[in-house]
């Protein structure tokens, strides 16, 4: 008898429900929790061992744009220069690569001490038609070319052919065969050719008694590798003419 008053309940039924569906939900709970818990210490976890990787990530991403960055400052510097030396080519072409004053000044220092200039003629005639057409540049490397801010076309040099005539009197053709030779080993000329030497009377003497002299003339042509333009002028000596 004791011992079945002890097994009975006497609570209600849907209070004992109640409190089974409470425990039920408090174990639940609890159960999520946990799992929630373990979930966000996962992520917790494995952000902080990927914290490193992020940061090499960023690091390399901010070499890469320095890299960039010195890349594009480095192209700049190309056009910059290719710029320069499209206009320097341009200079080029409009400089005269010995000048005149300089020609001038060497024949007179290689002359003969009796030997003096009638007259002088320089004629100038461009021959870069005779070597054919440039290839035209692509429709690419004319792209590329007006990307960098020079012209379409690679501007080439004129090719001229300078001749030079003098014309001049000696006493003697000696001195006329010494200023020939002085003449020839000068490396500013090539193609000297003494065309005539013929006996000379000054204008207003008399052609039996006045002083017979020899006139001459020279025909020679400036030496198209010759490039006086970086060389000083006032002073030089013949072995300072650079050939290049």
């Amino acid at each position: 008898m004791t011992q079945m008053n002890a097994n009975m309940n006497f609570l209600p039924e849907d209070y004992v429900e109640k409190r089974q569906a409470a425990r039920a939900a408090v174990v639940f709970i609890g159960l999520l929790l946990v799992v929630v818990g373990g979930i966000v210490g996962a992520y917790l976890y494995t952000q902080w061992q990927m914290k490193a990787i992020f940061d090499k990530h960023d690091s390399v991403n901010r070499a890469f744009e320095d890299a960039s960055k010195k890349i594009e400052e480095a192209k700049e510097l190309e056009k910059q220069k290719a710029r320069m030396v499209a206009k320097a080519e341009i200079t080029a072409t409009l400089m005269e690569r010995v000048r005149r004053s300089a020609l001038l000044a060497e024949l007179v220092k290689l002359k003969p001490g009796k030997v003096n200039f009638l007259g002088m003629e320089l004629k100038s005639k461009e021959v870069q038609a005779a070597q054919g057409p440039a290839r035209a540049n692509s429709d690419l490397e004319k792209a590329r070319r007006q990307q960098e801010g020079l012209p379409p076309e690679a501007i080439k040099p004129a090719v001229v052919d300078t001749s030079f005539d003098l014309v001049g009197i000696a006493p003697t053709d000696a001195e006329v065969a010494a200023y020939m030779t002085a003449l020839q080993k000068c490396t500013l000329l090539t193609d000297v050719n003494l065309l005539f030497s013929e006996e000379w009377v000054r204008p207003g003497q008399d052609k039996d008694k006045g002083e017979k002299l020899r006139r001459f003339h020279v025909e020679m042509k400036i030496n198209p590798n010759a490039d006086l333009r970086g060389a000083a002028i006032a002073g030089a000596s013949a072995d300072k003419w650079v050939e290049k």
